[in-house]
């Protein structure tokens, strides 16, 4: 064969391989999702999560990317991602590698985080997620609402739905053995999960997570040795105008040795159209002293969980805004073992296709209080929130926001300040928002 031939043959069999391989790329779909978020804060409370007297007023920037990417074989099977991309606040740091860093001049830094990585096999029989995946109570988040390592299983049916998982929160050596034994102190979750549609405007379901964590403690770990159960019912109907959601959940177990689990929550919240617009309500009891609710944390000191969104409270409650830089006087419903009893009004009106806004006021007291201060005067009053945001839709993609609220404390805080009354906090935001 002569050397111009052979050239050829090697060109042709190279560009066969090229288009087969081609191919096979082309029948993966591959989807892209992703938002962008930034906003300037001033308060005197968002910043450092301190009320005292003469608080000192907080400015700054933050910054937040979200990317999501999905490979899609095809109807059955696809690999979901995201990751995140945080400056924790403009002009934090550059030049080194650090969760939320590079906000600083010359930016540089290696800060992306990965929230997931799960493969989503969906078939008629079953639909199972494998590996790090987001995943979330039946009871509004109070127990945990986290991106956790594990395998959920899940089945629709004509009228109910079921779904059984196993999670693994931490995996710790065993110190007492040579070398390291994983899988023997470990910080597990198995969940079971089912709704029954009773008719098209009512549904209940029920729910049991077990947790039991065995791993060696971190630093920060408060709950070593747990074995808590949680179990409830909740529902939802659309009574005329009206809709209504409610859970009753209750704990049993150990939280430690020597503490039994004794926790119990109940909540409703209801929706309905008024004025042109939608007025709702939530109201939230969790128990506190010896009926303390359990919310499991990791080794670093977070709760991953315990959260109650839905109050949409800025200080209050945690800010649905807020990204490393979160802070509230009802962090999680835990709260300190004081528990939570909350009541909240909301307003939301749309007045075109641009423009938007909503009002909110809540209260919150503890249900057991325990502090030692004696100049409050044993008061479970934590004190009442008002707020306010709107929006303008730039473009389809592109909104603007601001959004402002105001917190008047109560004598629970009183004499707090080295014995004198804190500062009312107060926080204001303009919003950017990008969605793809």
């Amino acid at each position: 064969m002569k050397k111009s031939n052979k050239k050829l043959l090697v060109v042709a069999i190279a560009t066969a391989l090229t288009a087969a391989s081609a191919s096979s790329a082309l029948a993966l779909e591959n989807q892209f999702s992703g938002a962008f978020t930034t906003f300037f804060d001033v308060g005197n409370f968002a910043g450092t999560g301190v009320v005292e007297k003469d608080a000192a007023t907080n400015n700054y920037f933050v910054q937040r990317f979200r990317l999501g990417y999905t490979a899609k074989a095809d109807d059955h099977v696809k690999l979901v991602t995201k990751f995140e991309f945080d400056y924790n606040f403009w002009g934090n740091s550059s030049y080194e590698n650090a969760r939320g860093g590079g906000g600083a001049l010359g930016a540089d830094t290696v800060n992306m985080e990965t929230k997931h990585i799960y493969l989503d096999l969906n078939y008629p029989q079953i639909n199972a997620k494998i590996g790090m995946q987001p995943f979330n109570d039946s009871f509004k988040g109070i127990l945990f609402d986290a991106d956790m390592a594990g395998v959920l299983l899940s089945h629709d049916y004509s009228n109910a739905s079921i779904n059984a998982g196993y999670f693994r929160f931490h995996d710790s050596a065993d110190a007492g053995k040579a070398g390291n034994v994983l899988g023997k102190n470990t910080f597990d979750m198995y969940a079971l999960d089912g709704k029954y549609n009773i008719s098209k405007d009512l549904s209940v379901g029920a729910a049991y997570y077990f947790i039991r964590d065995q791993h060696t403690p971190g630093l920060l770990t408060v709950f070593p040795d747990a074995k808590v159960h949680t179990f409830g019912v909740n529902a939802a109907g659309n009574f005329g105008p009206v809709s209504v959601n409610a859970f009753i959940a209750k704990q049993a177990g150990e939280i430690t040795t020597d503490v039994d689990a004794k926790g119990y929550a109940f909540n409703v919240g209801a929706k309905m159209p008024l004025a042109g617009g939608t007025a709702r309500t939530e109201f939230i009891y969790v128990g506190g002293g010896k009926n303390a609710w359990y919310v499991p944390a990791s080794d670093r000191g977070f709760t991953e969980g315990g959260q109650f969104y839905d109050s949409e409270m800025i200080m209050l409650g945690r800010d649905k805004y807020a990204t490393t830089i979160d802070n509230a006087i009802i962090y999680d419903v835990n709260n300190n073992n004081e528990g939570v009893i909350m009541g909240t009004l909301g307003y939301d009106y749309t007045f075109n296709d641009k423009v938007s806004a909503s009002a909110n006021a809540g209260f919150a007291a503890v249900a057991k209080d325990l502090q030692a201060r004696s100049a409050n005067g044993d008061s479970k009053y934590l004190g009442t929130e008002i707020n306010a945001e709107a929006y303008y839709k730039l473009t389809a993609n592109v909104t603007l926001g601001a959004r402002a609220g105001y917190l008047f404390l109560g004598d629970h805080f009183k004499g707090i300040s080295a014995g004198e009354d804190a500062d009312n906090p107060w926080d204001a935001k303009l919003i950017v928002k990008y969605n793809f």
